[in-house]
């Protein structure tokens, strides 16, 4: 996924003019959706770039070890993301790579919150933080049940731990994080202002 840095700052650049005609004509809508969904792609290539991903992929792969270790897991790291999980049946190997690693759903709940119109600077940067925070903790409690579930059943629930139960809790997660981050307020602004035009 990495580009020549031409081409990236070619790219971003262009992004940003885009995004800032945008706003200057008040197209709310395709600025939202531009800006917030154009965001997620410029962090995603910026990272490869200089390798972020990777290093927050290990970090994730270090704590999972950590945790699984007070839990009373010997869970073990092969290389710099693999997870070597022990079980009944023998071990199995799982790689926190891009997908688990959380970096785009960061990326999109600070992209979504940055980028939307309604909320002012200091609401931004309060659910920028927090939608960075929560999201990292909700994936390291995907990737924990993920390591409980083969360590209990054994490698034969592998698919089932990663496709099915981890992406349920994630998705759930998630989902609960947005409700509350942004279609919450927003809830209450349509509230408002439905309100002030009726009495008005």
């Amino acid at each position: 996924m990495t580009v020549g840095m031409g081409i990236l700052v070619a790219g971003t650049a262009a992004w940003a003019l885009v995004v800032a005609a945008l706003r200057r004509a008040r197209y709310w809508l395709l600025f939202y959706l531009l800006g917030g969904l154009g965001f997620v792609l410029v962090v995603l290539f910026w990272a490869s770039r200089f390798g972020l991903d990777d290093v927050l992929e290990a970090f994730e792969a270090k704590l999972a070890v950590g945790i699984a270790s007070v839990a009373g897991i010997a869970l073990s790291q092969l290389g710099a993301t693999g997870l070597a999980i022990p079980n009944h049946t023998g071990w199995a190997v799982f790689d926190v790579g891009i997908e688990c690693s959380a970096l785009i759903e960061m990326a999109a709940i600070v992209g979504l919150t940055v980028f939307y119109p309604a909320f002012d600077p200091a609401r931004k940067a309060v659910n920028t933080v927090v939608g960075i925070t929560t999201t990292f903790a909700i994936n390291m409690l995907r990737i924990m049940v993920i390591v409980l579930i083969i360590n209990a059943y054994g490698t034969g629930w592998v698919f089932a731990a990663h496709a099915v139960f981890g992406r349920v809790v994630f998705f759930i997660g998630t989902v609960a994080l947005y409700w509350w981050l942004v279609t919450r307020p927003t809830v209450g602004v349509v509230r408002t202002a439905l309100g002030e035009g009726s009495s008005g």
